[in-house]
């Protein structure tokens, strides 16, 4: 945790600015601090630094599959991993944002393992991430190197930052999964500074969507284990990726008739495919929300906020809405 990072949080029990660190364990140059606590200086509320990330939660909540799918599959969708742009890509087609974006302080709610952090990093841009779950700690595996990262792990309800103050919020494939998605979108739209623009993904609710294994199968695996569960897909992932990718050359329509993902149609080699389709194919089953939204949704999710310049539209992983924070009159 750098120590310039610190004016801009807030405590999120009072929300009153002003974190002292005590029992400091520092390492680096900058004296980046490793370990210690924060303390708030109005209510005395403390908070943990263990491994350089803040930890404003006692535990993952209902987030607990994903720390596990990510802390496993650490570098499994990171561009530089892959060698593909497929994360780049994804970004800046849902955000329309510049792609050197050196000035800008950018906020990333649910960062999982960082295959975005990374992005945002390479546009030059200070970011600040988090995650509810330790997949924080996959993230500075992967991430932790660059200066410009300031990792957190907190709730989406509860953001300890000071708000109004980023220039950009970015949320990909996160807002279904939490327990009300358009309370956690009003959450973020609080740490826009007037004139910032914020982008979100969300899956999409609609005919086509709810026709799919997950939603006849997650009344059970939800209920599962998260190791009994990833043993039973790795099983699923052995035997049915053959029959998927055959599936797959007829249509996605045809590939939807197995009860697995797989993206061998984006020209993944077949062992990276493979770890995509366990990754993916876990995360359809595992999260304990689901909950996806329609295009009226969403929208009504910007005009309720008041932004701007709103566009509301189906993307790659569902419906993509973008909007604007005006300035005051």
């Amino acid at each position: 945790m750098s120590p310039s990072a610190l004016s801009y949080y807030c405590c999120p029990v009072c929300r009153s600015p002003g974190l002292d660190v005590t029992g400091a364990t520092t390492e680096g140059p900058d004296q980046s601090i490793w370990a210690g606590q924060l303390i708030c200086r109005q209510c005395a509320a403390s908070f943990v630094v263990a491994h350089g990330i803040p930890r404003f939660v006692g535990d993952e909540g209902y987030a607990g599959s994903f720390g596990f799918q990510w802390n496993r599959f650490r570098k499994t969708q990171l561009d530089s991993y892959t060698g593909l742009a497929l994360s780049e890509d994804r970004l800046f087609l849902v955000t329309q944002w510049p792609r050197t974006m050196k000035n800008c302080v950018v906020l990333e709610a649910g960062s999982g393992a960082g295959r975005f952090t990374e992005v945002l990093l390479k546009s030059g841009a200070t970011v600040f991430s988090f995650d509810l779950s330790n997949a924080v700690d996959a993230n500075a595996a992967n991430n932790a190197h660059d200066a410009n990262l300031n990792l957190f792990q907190a709730s989406i309800y509860n953001i300890p930052l000071l708000e109004g103050i980023f220039d950009r919020v970015l949320c990909l494939g996160v807002l279904q999964h939490t327990p009300d998605p358009a309370r956690s979108f009003g959450s973020l739209v609080r740490y826009l500074k007037p004139g910032g623009e914020i982008a979100v993904d969300v899956y999409a609710r609609n005919l086509r969507s709810l026709l799919q294994w997950k939603y006849v199968l997650r009344p059970i695996t939800t209920r599962m284990r998260k190791d009994r569960l990833f043993k039973l897909v790795e099983c699923a992932v052995r035997i049915l990726l053959p029959f998927a990718i055959l599936m797959r050359r007829f249509g996605p329509w045809a590939g939807r008739l197995i009860p697995i993902l797989q993206y061998s149609h984006w020209g993944l080699p077949l062992e990276l495919n493979r770890e995509w389709a366990l990754l993916d194919t876990f995360d359809m089953y595992s999260p304990a929300h689901d909950h996806p939204r329609s295009l009226a949704q969403v929208r009504q999710w910007l005009e309720s906020a008041g932004l701007e310049n709103v566009v509301v539209t189906y993307g790659p992983n569902g419906v993509i809405a973008r909007g604007r924070r005006p300035f005051p009159n």
